[in-house]
């Protein structure tokens, strides 16, 4: 993805802080700070998907932040080009369900 699309940031918030497979949502709601105006979390599965679902909610700034659940690889290229060609979450979001 960063070939396809330098310029777009991506955080991961993936595994838990031992490194172990997971997710946690303080590390998902770190990375939702560490964004500048809007993000889009993408999951795949159930916990992560349960995870993301629960930072959304507990979110309370003021950056716009989607989620969408899919296949992860396939949805974060799409998202990734999709960005990087001046689209924004909203559209993003819509093309990832037509798709």
């Amino acid at each position: 993805m960063k070939e396809m699309a330098p310029s777009v940031p991506i955080h991961v918030a993936s595994g838990l802080e031992d490194g172990s497979i997971g997710t946690d949502v303080t590390r998902i709601l770190e990375a939702i700070d560490a964004i500048e105006n809007e993000a889009l979390i993408l999951t795949d599965i159930g916990s992560a998907t349960m995870n993301a679902e629960l930072a959304v909610d507990m979110y309370e700034g003021e950056k716009t932040i989607q989620f969408f659940d899919g296949p992860i690889v396939e949805s974060a290229f799409v998202a990734a080009v999709s960005s990087g060609n001046g689209m924004n979450v909203s559209q993003i979001v819509d093309q990832l369900k037509m798709a």
